[in-house]
């Protein structure tokens, strides 16, 4: 048998391009109704650190020592999201107000308080920490919407402490239609936005330690009449972020319903805007008059019931628009409703775990509640007033709340409870999980090598029966042939779902699994279909009564739930592949191929393109938070693209994708050749441009009548392109006429030899995937 050394890539090209790809994924991202970072599903249990830019100062109120301490104690408790004003507005010493401040009048700006958010992010970026940051606030005790109003001649504020809240209410209630107000908050955005970071040298918009630019704190339009203004204000503030900012996520910082005039069709219209990536929400159940300052633990059980309502309104809203919601401000007060570090926070305990669990449930049914920002961090903070005072420590209660009213200190048993639920979601492969084994990456880099050499050959369920035979150990059509196994064998995982011990061709999944392994110790590869039941109608895959059926599994469709217990089965088995030394078989998965074809419930007149990447991010992203590192995915259209914008149209994205290819079949020669050329040189565009190995997934001509066809047709054809591979179909035992490889004695078996000893074609004595 011929054997040919494996020529080596340089090493420092690899290394370039890996780098390059990590550093182009660090920003976190919508995709599919979750964040994802890194291309994995992102669920968090964050706080809110107002305060942040003025420790990271170095004026009054700085404390670089305590920053850096308390963000070491944070990210020690899985704390990795921070939600931060970026400054407060107004001269100082207003009553109840943030000092220092960022914009002491209209676009004149204290640089220390600048420079203090410079050192907070650049800090943040070296553990790997995430900023939301809030741009503007309702709310009187950082300026906002108040101090726009005065500095546009509106007359002096009011302070709700002083003034009392109607006044501030109706005050307030005139920013929706300040237009002067609106110029000059939105020049502030461009000059927060634009800036460069002085520690780091990158620009904001380039930093991936900030997730998300925030257009405030709890925005409200304070009025029905002011409902149209409102919504119209945010969507210019959201519109010009996006034109300054396309690297980063942005949301409104809204409370939901009790902040929208408690019209949930605002809170949705608000949130539909294209430019708004998520979905906010705030609750306050003594505010809100949920409970009772005097009986806080007896009044806990209201409170989370309550909580749990509200949060569910506002879910499904997120679940419509298929965008994740986070729970951004919720607190509690201690237990006899002191201020102090000595009193209990049983009740505030008790929430908190009601609180972090849905979070934690979302995981598990990857649904849209995607995190929460508790309020708010106190950590070494020592309150020494009952109201904050020049130079106090900052806590996590502004200026007009009693200090230490609702901050978590570090010494707090909360602390415990966030660090152990943290725990839950890095478990369940949110934060920490490994994309790709080694064996995976090394199968990955040497697809590449070899399609340098020439292609594999593969054939499925090469191994597991053919004509004339079912079962024999070490059979193979292909070798009784030409003496040698594919170097690519592939294998289905339909009714699998189903829990069949069989896939939908008969063949037992136990032999599945163990024809796996042979191959993988062969050193070469294997790749997996999955022919899905429809889970709708219970049919197979080719039944295409319904055009709603991926509609129906994506998350909020009524078949979602089922679906995800199949994706589970599924992704059991994928990384049950193990060999007796414990190493993972990795293994080329291709979900939902032919999808350009309307043959299968997946198809292309049966859903949307944005329906078929969400299944495909559903799957995928489901592996992962399942920990299946053992797998690349392949993406195969069905169809012979007619130009690289068709190929494109349903394509899930580079993160999402590893192999690209396609499958097609002869019926004509000449159509065939030409649309066989013409796609293998749209792939091997793309693969530049996308930096992706390309194959034929799927090939062949059915019962092979031509006795010249594998070096007549095929291999002229193939071998002037860099493809991985190709692959023909099986030779169906049960169906005499229905087979695409040769076995002895068939009419092209001897032109198949020829094939095999053609220095392009590879076969498994001539690879070995995995070093």
């Amino acid at each position: 048998m011929r054997k040919i050394i494996f020529l080596i890539l340089l090493a420092s090209c690899l290394v370039s391009c890996i780098g390059k790809k990590e550093l182009g994924e660090t920003f976190i991202k919508v995709e599919n109704g979750y964040f994802t970072k890194n291309g994995i599903p992102y669920y968090y249990i964050g706080t809110n650190y107002w305060y942040g830019a003025i420790l990271g100062s170095t004026g009054r109120g700085g404390d670089r020592e305590r920053l850096v301490r308390e963000l070491d104690l944070m990210k020690e408790n899985g704390v990795d999201n921070l939600r931060i004003l970026v400054g407060a507005d107004g001269e100082e010493g207003i009553p109840f107000r943030v000092m220092p401040t960022l914009q002491k009048e209209a676009g004149i700006y204290n640089d220390t308080i600048f420079e203090g958010l410079d050192f907070l992010l650049s800090e943040m970026g070296k553990r790997d920490m995430y900023a939301v940051l809030y741009l503007n606030n309702s709310w009187e005790w950082s300026g906002g919407y108040s101090k726009y109003l005065n500095w546009t001649g509106h007359g002096k504020e009011p302070i709700p402490g002083i003034d009392g809240w109607d006044a501030f209410n109706k005050y307030v209630a005139q920013y929706a239609e300040c237009e002067e107000c609106h110029s000059l908050f939105l020049n502030h955005i461009r000059t927060v936005v634009s800036r460069t970071n002085r520690y780091t040298n990158k620009k904001y918009t380039d930093d991936p330690a900030i997730m998300a630019w925030q257009v405030g704190n709890e925005p409200r339009a304070f009025s029905s009449e002011g409902k149209t203004a409102f919504a119209k204000w945010l969507s210019k503030a959201t519109r010009l972020i996006r034109t300054l900012d396309s690297n980063h996520l942005i949301t409104i910082g809204s409370e939901g319903k009790m902040g929208c005039e408690n019209d949930m069709a605002l809170f949705e219209e608000i949130h539909h805007d294209e430019n708004v990536d998520y979905l906010t929400m705030h609750i306050w159940p003594k505010n809100w008059r949920w409970i009772n300052a005097d009986s806080i633990p007896q009044n806990v059980r209201r409170a989370i019931s309550l909580t749990t309502q509200y949060m569910a309104e506002h879910i499904i809203v997120a679940r419509q628009l298929n965008k994740p919601i986070v729970l951004e401000e919720f607190g509690l007060p201690r237990d006899n409703h002191k201020y102090h570090r000595t009193d209990p926070t049983t009740a505030r305990d008790r929430y908190y775990s009601a609180v972090f669990d849905k979070i934690y449930q979302s995981l598990k049914q990857r649904d849209v509640l995607a995190g929460c920002n508790f309020w708010a961090w106190g950590g070494t903070g020592q309150p020494q007033h009952e109201f904050w005072q020049p130079w106090d420590d900052y806590v996590g209660d502004p200026g007009q709340e009693e200090q230490g009213l609702n901050s978590v200190f570090d010494t707090d048993t909360a602390m415990r409870i966030i660090k152990r639920y943290n725990s839950l979601l890095d478990k369940a492969g949110t934060n920490n999980i490994s994309i790709k084994s080694k064996e995976t990456n090394n199968l990955l880099d040497n697809l590449k090598k070899v399609s340098l050499r020439g292609f594999m050959f593969g054939h499925h369920d090469d191994t597991v029966y053919g004509i004339g035979w079912e079962g024999d150990e070490g059979e193979s059509d292909v070798k009784r042939v030409c003496g040698d196994y594919p170097a690519v064998i592939s294998f289905d995982l339909g009714e699998l779902e189903l829990d069949s011990t069989v896939n939908l061709d008969k063949v037992p999944f136990d032999k599945i699994k163990k024809e796996i392994i042979n191959q993988y110790y062969r050193g070469g590869m294997i790749s997996l279909s999955w022919h899905a039941r429809n889970p709708m109608t219970g049919g197979d895959a080719w039944d295409i009564k319904d055009s709603t059926v991926v509609k129906s599994i994506l998350p909020g469709g009524i078949n979602h739930q089922k679906f995800v217990g199949w994706l589970d089965k599924v992704s059991a088995f994928i990384s049950s592949l193990q060999t007796a030394d414990n190493v993972k078989v990795p293994i080329l998965f291709r979900p939902w191929h032919e999808n350009t074809g309307s043959w299968f419930w997946w198809g292309e007149q049966l859903c949307t393109p944005d329906e078929y990447k969400a299944l495909w991010e559903m799957t995928v992203n489901h592996f992962r938070l399942n920990g299946v590192n053992n797998i690349l995915y392949a993406y195969s259209p069905g169809t012979e693209p007619k130009d690289t914008a068709q190929y494109l149209e349903r394509y899930p994205g580079d993160e999402m994708v590893d192999v690209i290819g396609l499958d097609t079949y002869q019926f004509n020669r000449n159509i065939f050749l030409s649309k066989l050329d013409k796609s293998l040189a749209i792939l091997d565009s793309i693969g530049k441009t996308h930096d992706k190995v390309y194959a034929v997934t799927e090939i062949g001509y059915e019962g092979i009548p031509d006795a010249k066809w594998w070096t007549g047709t095929l291999l002229p054809a193939l071998a002037q392109y860099s493809l991985a591979y190709a692959l023909v179909w099986r030779n169906a035992r049960e169906r005499v006429t229905h087979f695409y490889a040769p076995y002895p004695g068939q009419v092209s078996a001897t032109d198949f030899v020829e094939f095999y000893k053609h220095p392009k074609t590879l076969f498994a004595e001539e690879v070995n995937l995995y070093q």
